[in-house]
């Protein structure tokens, strides 16, 4: 009697245990994956400008890790002088400002590893002579840079 008490119980502790060993293994399978993401993710804002009396700032972007980005309607910009900027959103070409388009340097269709890309940020407001602004480019799994030019 004795010996088929002690296997209920074991057959209990069992089916107890081992679903939450499956969740607790799926779950670090899964942070595994974003974590490996975010390593092979990397960015690079490797130049900005604008001109004096212009709405539209530039700015080139280089995806120096080894994955690709995207999706390219995931990827967030931030601009303004360095005391007042905000997130800008994403638009196609002849957007209304405040909005960003982007052009894919390389003549690739993805923004694959070592391609740049060409961001015009149209800000609705002209950029002025001495004024510092800033730029910064977010990915979709929030990988970011950023950079400060004077006009």
């Amino acid at each position: 009697m004795l010996t088929i008490a002690s296997i209920v119980a074991i057959v209990a502790v069992v089916n107890a245990v081992l679903p939450s060993v499956g969740r607790t293994s799926g779950a670090l399978v899964s942070a595994s994956g974003v974590v490996e993401d975010r390593i092979a993710s990397q960015i690079e804002v490797v130049h900005a400008t604008g001109q004096d009396g212009n709405p539209d700032a530039q700015a080139w972007v280089k995806n120096i890790g080894a994955s690709t980005i995207d999706p390219m309607t995931r990827v967030d910009v931030f601009f303004g002088p360095s005391t007042n900027f905000q997130r800008i959103p994403q638009g196609s070409a002849g957007c209304t400002a405040p909005c960003w388009e982007y052009t894919f340097e390389n003549s690739t269709s993805t923004w694959e590893p070592t391609s740049t890309i060409g961001i015009v940020i149209h800000s609705g407001t002209n950029l002025t002579t001495g004024t510092t602004y800033y730029v910064k480019v977010v990915t979709p799994n929030g990988i970011a840079d950023s950079k400060f030019f004077t006009v």
